[in-house]
């Protein structure tokens, strides 16, 4: 062992200078293909088919796709009777027997863009149904998108549905504020879009949007009656309500258009609660009052109301409201009865009913 050593290492090295920094052959640069479409969803409404999905926004290898113009809308239609109508296709099958449904190029993708949050940009695009056989078929659709060196990418996952008859949008849609809630109401619909009655539905989702914002579904759950209470909202918005008929019970939902939209101000005409437990004290020379003191949140102040004895109406004593639930009459004479009354106010000046009515007199101790 100690005799081979030494032979080892020059032969160690000689085999290192031989292949050191020897490159291997040139390969061809990996091709882009671009991410297929992974945010993708189709539900009916109506009698339509809307498909919504965000087109990809980087190649497979991850780099960034250079430029989106143009996406393709494929649709495979079988006849629901047919062998194997109701079972998913296959990516080949699809290929087989899908069509081009639509083409929409770059300049046309603000037409069809929605917004659904801050961060979120979508396109939709509604497939209209052609008379009444629509309701005999199974469609089937896939998506992909172009870029700007005609290279296509893979389709989407392929969506399935079959079109149903649905209900007609609930009628008369109407809201009312109240203090603690907005109360949107509504009647149901009395046939399908076929024109057939009663119409199918199993509930209600109802949407709300703020100004010109983007409406949003408000429930979790399907409402089962016509009517529904929004307890999340501000004095001084405005809000529009409108109310669609579903024929599902949870996403994607089968879904009626949407009824009329009902717009409505959330304005505060809620006065605060009459004053209660109103006191009052006579000293020598003024009649001193207090109450409790109100618990609303929005309480602008009080007002003190007076009449004499004999006197219909009261006379305002405090022009401005005041913010203490305490009050010193210092306009008042001996030996005449004075009935006092208080009154709360909102900062927008809603005011409340008068408080139980309280009396009292100075008396004058040599009368």
């Amino acid at each position: 062992m100690k005799r081979f050593f030494p032979f080892f290492i020059p032969l160690l090295l000689l085999f290192s200078f031989i292949f050191c920094g020897r490159k291997g052959p040139i390969l061809p640069p990996l091709p882009q293909v671009i991410q297929k479409i992974e945010v993708f969803e189709i539900a009916q409404r109506g009698e339509a088919v809307f498909l919504e999905w965000e087109n990809p926004t980087a190649y497979i290898d991850g780099s960034p796709v250079s430029e989106i113009v143009e996406v393709e809308i494929w649709l495979a239609e079988r006849a629901k009777g047919a062998a194997g109508g109701s079972a998913q296709l296959s990516l080949d099958e699809f290929e087989k027997k899908a069509r081009i449904l639509a083409t929409i190029k770059k300049e046309q993708f603000s037409e069809f863009q929605v917004i659904r949050d801050e961060t979120s940009i979508r396109l939709s695009y509604p497939y209209m149904f052609s008379g009444g056989d629509f309701i005999e078929k199974n469609l089937t659709f896939a998506i992909r998108v172009i870029d700007r060196r005609k290279k296509k990418s893979t389709f989407s996952d392929l969506l399935s549905i079959e079109p149903k008859f649905l209900s007609l949008p609930p009628r008369r849609v109407r809201a009312t504020v109240f203090k603690d809630r907005i109360e949107v109401k509504w009647d149901p619909a009395e046939k399908n879009i076929d024109r057939s009655s009663p119409a199918y539905f199993k509930g209600y989702n109802i949407y709300r949007a703020e100004g010109d914002g983007i409406p949003r579904r408000l429930n979790s759950l399907l409402v089962k009656e016509g009517r529904y209470d929004d307890k999340d909202f501000l004095i001084g918005s405005v809000y529009r309500y409108f109310v669609r008929a579903s024929a599902a019970e949870s996403p994607p939902f089968a879904e009626s258009d949407d009824s009329e939209i009902i717009m409505i101000l959330a304005r505060d005409t809620f006065p605060p609660a009459a004053p209660i437990d109103l006191v009052a004290i006579a000293a020598e020379d003024l009649i001193s009052l207090s109450w409790e003191t109100n618990s609303e949140k929005d309480l602008g102040g009080y007002r003190v109301w007076r009449k004499g004895e004999g006197e219909e109406e009261y006379t305002l004593l405090t022009p401005k409201p005041i913010r203490e639930s305490a009050y010193n009459d210092t306009t008042v004479k001996k030996n005449k009865r004075y009935y006092y009354a208080i009154t709360a106010q909102d900062k927008l000046g809603n005011e409340s009913p008068k408080s139980k009515s309280i009396s009292e007199i100075i008396k004058d101790k040599f009368s």
